[in-house]
């Protein structure tokens, strides 16, 4: 969703601004849901999957950065957040914002392969910005993120299965790569159960005080626990086997090991 004019640049746009922020992940992995929960918080700005994302805003000064992300969250606002047929918006658009200190966007899924692939990226935007760029990364159960982009691409599960584990390397390549202080994995089941935790641990991360009507906010929102949309499908032992072995070779997918769905 992109807004059709975005605002023009203004000098020194969102001046009390302490990092910026990229949530990164599988698709259907609840990054959507947590961009929206970071965007209501009265202290910043987080976009939706803008255009600008996948190229990490190239070529793009600071001030054309942040007053395309500023346009972008209030197009996105205006709609309610609409997504996939859900409506996410939580909290003031950015207009009635003050003393915003964390700006970003909840990226498109390739954003995390590109990261990955060219490395300077992260580094000539911070270096633009003049800001520290940190990555969430959204976590939620593999067999239910596959079965969702199985659901809604038409793709075949053995397909789906490669392309998750292909993002999944992707974010432990940049885990290693960047400090500690720059990448935070956050996992979709916490945040469903205890928001208030879960908002607490990515405001310490990214510099965001604790505001308990946002906290408030994001609760009223949510669904008291995950989705377990592969239910809904029938599994072969073949592909189960195949992503229970796959998720080992990962530390952070490891409390999924036991939830996977019926076999036939």
């Amino acid at each position: 969703m992109t807004a059709a004019n975005p605002a023009s640049p203004t000098p020194m746009m969102l001046p009390e601004l302490e990092c910026f922020v990229l949530i990164v992940g599988n698709a259907r992995s609840g990054s959507t849901l947590l961009g929206a929960a970071l965007d209501g918080h009265p202290r910043a700005v987080v976009a939706n999957e803008m255009g600008d994302s996948m190229t990490l805003w190239r070529g793009q000064t600071r001030d054309e950065v942040l007053a395309r992300v500023v346009s972008h969250a209030g197009f996105n606002a205006s709609k309610d957040r609409a997504s996939a047929g859900y409506h996410y918006q939580i909290g003031p658009p950015p207009g009635d914002k003050q003393g915003v200190i964390v700006a970003g966007d909840k990226t498109w899924n390739p954003t995390l392969l590109l990261l990955h692939g060219t490395p300077t990226l992260l580094s000539s935007l911070e270096e633009r910005l003049g800001l520290p760029v940190r990555l969430v990364y959204a976590v939620r159960n593999p067999f239910d993120v596959i079965a969702t982009m199985h659901r809604r691409s038409g793709l075949p599960i053995r397909d789906r299965i490669r392309w998750y584990f292909m993002h999944c390397e992707a974010a432990e390549a940049l885990r290693e790569r960047l400090p500690q202080e720059k990448f935070l994995e956050s996992h979709h089941a916490p945040l469903l159960a205890d928001p208030a935790v879960e908002l607490g641990r990515i405001g310490d991360f990214l510099g965001l005080p604790v505001d308990e009507a946002h906290v408030a906010a994001v609760r009223s929102l949510l669904f008291e626990r995950p989705r377990r949309t592969s239910e809904a499908l029938v599994w072969s032992a073949s592909d189960v086997t195949e992503i229970q072995a796959r998720m080992a070779d990962f530390a952070h997918l490891a409390p999924y090991a036991a939830e996977h769905p019926p076999v036939v």
